[in-house]
């Protein structure tokens, strides 16, 4: 066995089993245990005394994974042959398994997975398991990777969480080496690539951990915030080859993309992209479209131009992503500002070539800035109905869209909610006023955990609102409005 899979770190573990009565064959897998709660990946090496399990072995591994290492959290499991790139050398990613299976085992479970029969499978699995030591580890469950790479001390202690960003941009290219100033303000070629945003073992869902001056804290560490790590160009084929990989591996988890909104640099997207992305346990590709903006309080209004003149290049992107991994879905956040870049982006695609909406799946507008009337006119007649299902978020404490509303004389933004909150067919309108946010009121989508969790079910499950009432959302039927969702007060 190689020197990799012999060493005696902490997590790289070694079960013995009984010999078989034939040679033992050896599996590399990559395998995979998803829950809601928790996405699972691991690179297992599996060796079988006794049958010949070739054709089951990717299943059969992801079983096993589940049962022995995972405690059975996991309520969806695959496998597939060891891919680095997919599988990574994550914490506790080498996990070494050896088993005695006799054929009559082996076709049972085989004949369960054809079916697929998983309660079967897994009653099979554990029979199979009964042999072999238990392992002794307390930690095992909590010290497995959840989605992203890792990188660790010389002990194996978890230093940060590494999650891969897939970038288009039509901002200018700076020049500037580091993965935090590669991109400015200003409007430049449209160009491809992928940064590796740090996210620190301590990471708390619905945080954007940061450099705090109250905390005498001065410089980025990954250890501490939220970083970018590295950057890497790619050719538009390299880039559209690596998320298909990525958005069609194992269980087709898809393509998750991200719209940043005004006032926002590169590397502030970028980071917010990773951390949705962690945060939602996705472990497909995640994708960042970021415009030119300023990244300045005070040039809103070259933000706008910048927005409106990004839309051809979001059009090109979304096309791109349409063809990208056949059969894998697609799913959209947009927030702010960007949401103007993405609709009419959306818009465009759609009136060229209606079937490219095929494998979007769920878009989510979120406190978007968008003046409603328009979005009423002009952009829902176009996107709404048209194959995703479209989410809005929006909030009567979002101070940020009150501003922009002074700022285009007094006519509502689609983000805001009150008594002229927009509730069409084809949009599920959630009020999310009762959520606690900071102190704008216009970041809620990434840093309130209850909208996370909902996001989650959303994203993860594909639940409409009506299935998410037993978790945090409520019906509310308005005699004027219509029927529309709000997040249970707490």
């Amino acid at each position: 066995m190689p020197a990799d899979f012999s060493r005696t770190a902490l997590l790289a573990l070694m079960l013995v089993g009984a010999a078989g009565t034939a040679a033992a064959r050896d599996y590399d897998l990559c395998v995979r245990g998803t829950s809601l709660e928790q996405t699972r990946t691991a690179h297992l090496r599996l060796a079988v005394d006794g049958a010949d399990v070739t054709a089951i072995a990717p299943r059969l591994g992801a079983e096993l994974a589940n049962q022995r290492f995972w405690a059975g959290a996991a309520e969806e499991v695959i496998g597939g042959a060891y891919d680095a790139e997919i599988c990574g050398e994550a914490v506790a990613a080498q996990l070494t398994l050896r088993l005695s299976l006799t054929p009559a085992q082996a076709r049972e479970i085989g004949a369960a997975i054809d079916r697929d029969d998983s309660t079967t499978v897994r009653t099979a699995v554990a029979r199979a398991l009964a042999s072999v030591p238990a392992i002794a580890h307390k930690d095992l469950k909590d010290a497995l990777p959840v989605v992203g790479d890792a990188v660790t001390d010389s002990s194996g202690k978890l230093r940060y969480h590494l999650m891969r960003v897939y970038y288009a941009t039509d901002r200018e290219m700076t020049g500037a080496a580091a993965a935090d100033a590669r991109f400015g303000g200003d409007r430049g070629a449209l160009s491809f690539g992928f940064v590796n945003v740090a996210l620190p073992a301590t990471h708390q869902m619905g945080e954007l951990e940061s450099p705090s001056i109250l905390k005498l804290e001065f410089t980025a560490d990954p250890e501490k915030h939220v970083t970018l790590e590295s950057i890497r160009t790619l050719t538009t084929d390299a880039w559209r080859s690596e998320i298909a990989k990525r958005a069609t591996a194992l269980d087709k988890p898809g393509i998750l993309v991200f719209v940043h909104g005004y006032n926002s640099s590169f590397a502030d997207a970028a980071r917010r992209a990773g951390q949705l992305a962690f945060d939602l346990k996705f472990s497909g590709a995640a994708v960042l479209f970021s415009w030119p903006s300023r990244d300045s309080t005070v040039e809103y209004t070259v933000d706008e131009q910048s927005a409106e003149w990004a839309v051809p290049d979001m059009r090109t992107v979304l096309a791109s992503l349409s063809t990208a991994a056949p059969g894998a879905p697609i799913y959209v956040i947009a927030h702010s500002m960007g949401n103007r870049v993405f609709t009419r982006g959306f818009k465009a695609l759609l009136e060229k070539d209606p079937g490219a909406s095929v494998p979007f799946k769920q878009v989510v507008l979120a406190a978007p800035d968008i003046d409603a009337d328009v979005f009423r006119r002009e952009i829902a007649p176009a996107i709404l109905g048209m194959g995703p299902r479209v989410t809005l978020y929006a909030s009567s404490n979002d101070k940020a869209l009150a501003a922009s509303r002074g700022v285009h004389g007094g006519y509502r933004r689609l983000g805001e909610s009150g008594k002229d909150l927009v509730v069409l067919k084809g949009l599920d309108t959630v009020d999310a006023s009762s959520v606690d946010t900071e102190f704008l009121g216009h970041s809620y989508y990434g840093d309130s955990s209850t909208v996370m969790s909902d996001l989650m079910y959303l994203i993860r499950k594909s639940l409409p609102p009506e299935q998410r009432e037993q978790y945090a959302l409520e019906r509310v039927r308005d005699t004027i409005l219509g029927l529309y969702w709000r997040f249970k007060p707490r």
